[in-house]
């Protein structure tokens, strides 16, 4: 059999040229009462044991259609708007009688494929994905398929599909204006490399806030980290663009995680936030709520989205919607303005000092 195509029952069935109600009483343990034979009762073992199959989820499959169970496929399961959103949909789910699947990608096409096959082999009934840049054939794939699935935070260009989504445009226009808003007109934009289109629409929302400014004082600079950077490469990159860049007054991180490593950059520059320069970063995190000071952020309503995209998947699995209608959800993001970015003061600080003496990239 093709290994990524769906394992059904019949496909057991058909393999062994047996009937299905054998496969069934087979899995059930109901062979000898059925007088089915032991050789034959061993080969159907052996081939679910081979595909994958837990049995108690095909007896179950085979009465209903359906194994009760979801693909959650996330960029990386230990960030906290990632963990969380798993968190939600996995109680959601359970609610409606439904377990989840879920792994990460770290970003990775190969691994995003590889992971949505081994769960279709699983026979999930839909799939909840965070969609790497190179994976637009295996969502075709999936369509054509008629498989039920959302894509959330993220979509790919020029395709059609159910999702749950965040208008980055406008929760990073929208904290580039409070910066301005607050006298800040040497603004560095940190982010990571990358085409898809969460990270395009925060860029070009923090662009166009500063062109509708109309402002010819206003001053960006821009750096891209790779996704792969290792902690201490980032670390290293952001503050080489610090010290590189002394007039900066503000920087906008692209991400919390970039906030959160941002945040030990400034450290190792000797900078003080926000006094020397202040910071806001796209997506909240716990610890930003506790530091001193705390950080300004454009927060996901992180219930909202993951709410939306397990309502939306079940009534998908359930044929509340046609397959071949494609519907979605944009969730404004939420400003929440903090201590790391207020009304900057007429009184200049000896920023450009301490970057001055603070030149060595600490390891």
């Amino acid at each position: 059999m093709n290994s990524t195509k769906k394992v059904s029952m019949k496909d057991i069935a058909k393999e062994l040229n047996i009937s299905i109600t054998t496969v069934s009483f087979v899995i059930n343990g109901k062979s000898e009462q059925k007088g089915i034979s032991l050789a034959t009762s061993n080969k159907v073992r052996e081939l679910i044991k081979k595909r994958g199959f837990n049995p108690n989820s095909a007896a179950r499959m085979l009465r209903t259609g359906k194994s009760k169970t979801i693909g959650l496929i996330v960029e990386d399961i230990g960030n906290y708007f990632f963990g969380n959103i798993a968190k939600i949909i996995e109680v959601e789910a359970n609610k409606n009688g439904y377990n989840v699947f879920y792994s990460s990608t770290e970003n990775n096409d190969n691994t995003a494929v590889e992971l949505i096959n081994k769960m279709r082999n699983s026979s999930v009934d839909g799939y909840i994905i965070t969609a790497t840049q190179g994976i637009k054939d295996e969502i075709l794939k999936l369509k054509k398929e008629n498989i039920p699935f959302v894509l959330i935070d993220r979509l790919i260009p020029d395709v059609e599909t159910n999702y749950v989504i965040l208008d980055n445009y406008s929760g990073s226009y929208d904290l580039t204006t409070h910066l301005l808003d607050n006298g800040y007109s040497n603004i560095g934009f940190i982010s990571i490399v990358s085409e898809m289109s969460m990270m395009t629409e925060r860029e070009k929302g923090f662009s166009n806030a500063l062109i509708d400014a109309q402002n010819n004082k206003l001053h960006s600079k821009t750096l891209k980290v790779g996704f792969s950077d290792s902690h201490q490469e980032m670390i290293a990159s952001i503050q080489s663009f610090v010290l590189e860049n002394p007039e900066l007054d503000a920087i906008f991180f692209a991400t919390n995680y970039l906030g959160v490593i941002g945040i030990e950059a400034l450290q190792k520059c000797h900078l003080n936030i926000p006094s020397d320069i202040a910071i806001v970063s796209f997506d909240d995190n716990d610890l930003f709520r506790l530091l001193t000071p705390s950080i300004t952020v454009a927060a996901q309503p992180i219930d909202e989205i993951a709410t939306a995209s397990i309502n939306l998947l079940l009534k998908i699995i359930n044929k509340e919607l046609r397959p071949s209608h494609t519907t979605g959800e944009v969730i404004k993001p939420v400003i929440i303005v903090r201590n790391s970015s207020p009304k900057k003061s007429n009184t200049k600080s000896n920023r450009l000092a301490k970057s001055s003496h603070a030149v060595s990239i600490v390891d």
